[in-house]
C-alpha cells in the first residue's frame, strides 16, 4: 500500500481525493492506538492531510495517549489545522512530534496560534518542517504566552536572523522552555548575538543546541557573554560546526571557568586549533562540573593536546573526552596517555585519526596497565601497525580489570598483530574486555581464525564472560 489516499482517474481533474478501503483500515488502527496506549508511533505512514483529518477525531476524544509521533507523514497546512482543532478538546497529550512534515511557514502559524492557549503539551518536535523566518516569528509569539512547553526542537529548518531574533525576544520573556534546539539553521553571527543578549534575562533554559549555524567567532563571543551573565546556568551546550576559531577561545574560557552547572559541551568540527584548545583546557582547571567534552575535528596539534593533558591532571569531573580527527601526533598522544595513567577520572576516550603512531600506541599500552577508570578507548586510524597493537596486547594479557571496549580499526594491522591479540585474550580469561573492534585492517583468514578461536576458548573457560570481536 502506497498510502491511505488514492486518486480516482475520473476525479483527477477536480483533484478530489478519496480514502481507499485498505487505507481506512490502517487509519482505524492508528485511531484505535490513540484510544488504547500511552505512546503511539504513527510515523512514516503517509497519512497526508486527508489521513490526518480522518484521524483527528481520535485526538479530540483521546484520554489515554500522552506521546504521539506523527513525523514523516506528508502533513501540510490542512492536516495541521485539523489536528489543532481536535487538540482543543484533548486533555491528555503532552508530547507531539511533527518532524519531517512540510508544514512550512503557514502550517507553523496555524500551530503557533493553537499553542498560544494550549495548557497541556510540554514537548514539541518540529525538526525538518520547512519552517522559515515567518513561521519562527509565529512560534516566538506563541512562546510569549505559552507556559507549558519545556522542550522545543526546530532543527534543520530555514530559520535565518529575523526568525532567530524573534525567538530571542521571546526567550527574554519566556521562563518555561528548558530545551531549545535550533541546529542546522541559519542563525549566523547576528542571530547568536541576539540570543546571547536575550539569555541574560532568561531563567528557564537548561539546554541549547546550535550545531551548524555558522555563528563564527563574534557570535560565539556574544553568546558566551550572555550565558556567563545568567544567574541560572545551562547544563548542555552544543556549538559544533560553527566556524569558531581561536579568537573565541578567551570568551569560552571566561564563561566555562565560572560555570557551575554545565555538564555537556560540544565544540566538534570548529577551528579552535592549539590556542583555542589551550583556552578551553585552562577553564577545566577551575570547572569541576563538565562530564563530557567533544573537541574533535578542531585542528589541534601537540601543544593543544599537552595543555589539555595538563589540565586534566587536576580535573576529576570529566569522564568522556572526544578528541578524534585532531593531528596531535606522537607528543600529544604521549602527554594524554601519561595523564590517563595516573590522573583524572576519564572513562571514555576517543582519539580516532590523531596521528599518534605506534609510539603513541606504546604509551597507551603502558597507561592501561595502571588506569583505574578508562573503560572505552578508541584508537582508530592511528597507524599503530603490528608493533603498536602487540604492545597493547601485552598489557591486555597481563592486566585488564577496567577496559571493556577497545577500537583498533583502520590501523594497518596484519596477522602478526591479530596473533598477539589472540594470545592476550587466551592469557587473560577473566579480563574485563567485552568488545574488540579490528575492522578495516589487513587480516587474512588466519588472523581472523586465531582471534575467533581465542574468544571461543575463553568462553569455554569462563562461561560468564561476554566477549565480541568485530572484524
Amino acid at each position: 500500500m502506497d498510502g491511505p489516499v488514492s486518486v480516482a482517474p475520473k476525479q483527477q481533474q477536480q483533484q478530489k481525493k478519496i480514502i481507499t478501503r485498505e487505507a481506512k483500515r490502517m487509519l482505524r488502527d492508528v485511531m484505535d492506538e490513540l484510544r488504547r496506549v500511552q505512546t503511539v508511533d504513527a510515523s512514516g505512514k503517509n497519512l497526508g492531510d486527508e489521513g490526518t483529518c480522518f484521524i483527528a477525531e481520535a485526538f479530540a476524544y483521546n484520554n489515554v495517549a500522552t506521546c504521539v509521533d506523527m513525523s514523516a507523514n506528508g502533513i501540510g497546512v490542512e492536516g495541521v489545522t485539523a489536528l489543532c482543532e481536535a487538540l482543543k478538546c484533548n486533555d491528555t497529550l503532552t508530547m507531539l512530534s511533527l518532524a519531517s512534515n512540510s508544514l512550512g511557514d503557514e502550517g507553523a502559524k496555524v500551530l503557533a496560534d493553537y499553542l498560544k492557549t494550549d495548557e497541556k503539551i510540554t514537548t514539541i518536535n518540529l525538526n525538518a518542517c520547512s519552517i522559515g523566518d515567518e513561521g519562527a516569528r509565529a512560534i516566538a509569539e506563541a512562546l510569549k504566552t505559552n507556559t507549558t512547553i519545556t522542550s522545543l526542537e526546530m532543527n534543520n529548518n530555514m530559520v535565518d536572523y529575523e526568525g532567530s531574533g524573534a525567538l530571542a525576544q521571546a526567550f527574554a520573556q519566556n521562563s518555561t522552555v528548558e530545551l531549545l534546539a535550533l541546529s542546522g539553521n541559519y542563525v549566523g553571527t547576528l542571530g547568536a548575538a541576539a540570543l546571547g543578549a536575550a539569555f541574560k534575562e532568561n531563567t528557564g533554559l537548561r539546554s541549547l543546541q546550535l550545531n551548524g549555524n555558522d555563528i563564527g567567532n563574534e557570535g560565539c563571543i556574544k553568546l558566551c557573554e550572555g550565558l556567563a551573565a545568567r544567574k541560572d546556568k545551562i547544563n548542555n551546550l552544543d556549538l559544533g560546526n560553527n566556524s569558531i576559531g581561536p579568537e573565541a577561545g578567551p570568551a569560552l574560557r571566561d564563561y566555562l571557568k565560572d560555570d557551575d552547572a554545565l555538564t555537556h559541551l560540544n565544540l566538534y568540527m570548529n577551528e579552535l586549533a592549539n590556542d583555542g584548545c589551550a583556552a578551553v583546557a585552562e577553564s577545566l582547571k577551575d570547572n569541576k562540573k563538565i562530564e563530557l567534552l567533544d573537541i574533535g575535528g578542531n585542528n589541534i596539534g601537540a601543544f593543544g593536546a599537552e595543555k589539555l593533558a595538563e589540565a586534566l591532571r587536576d580535573n576529576e569531573s570529566l569522564v568522556t573526552l572526544e578528541l578524534g580527527y585532531n593531528p596531535i601526533g606522537v607528543p600529544g598522544g604521549k602527554a594524554l596517555a601519561e595523564t590517563v595513567k595516573f590522573h583524572g577520572k576519564l572513562n571514555t576516550m576517543r582519539m580516532g585519526w590523531c596521528k599518534i603512531g605506534k609510539e603513541g600506541g606504546f604509551a597507551f599500552a603502558d597507561a592501561i596497565k595502571y588506569s583505574s577508570s578508562l573503560a572505552v578507548l578508541d584508537l582508530r586510524g592511528n597507524d599503530l601497525g603490528d608493533d603498536g597493537v602487540a604492545a597493547l596486547a601485552q598489557s591486555l594479557g597481563v592486566v585488564n580489570e577496567v577496559l571493556t571496549n577497545l577500537d583498533l580499526g583502520y590501523n594497518e594491522i596484519k596477522d602478526k598483530g591479530a596473533f598477539a591479540l589472540a594470545q592476550a585474550i587466551k592469557n587473560n580469561a577473566d579480563g574485563s574486555l567485552q568488545t574488540l573492534s579490528i575492522n578495516n585492517n589487513y587480516l587474512t583468514k588466519f588472523g581472523e581464525v586465531a582471534l575467533t578461536e581465542a574468544v571461543e576458548l575463553v568462553q569455554e573457560m569462563n562461561a560468564d564472560r561476554d566477549l565480541y570481536v568485530q572484524f
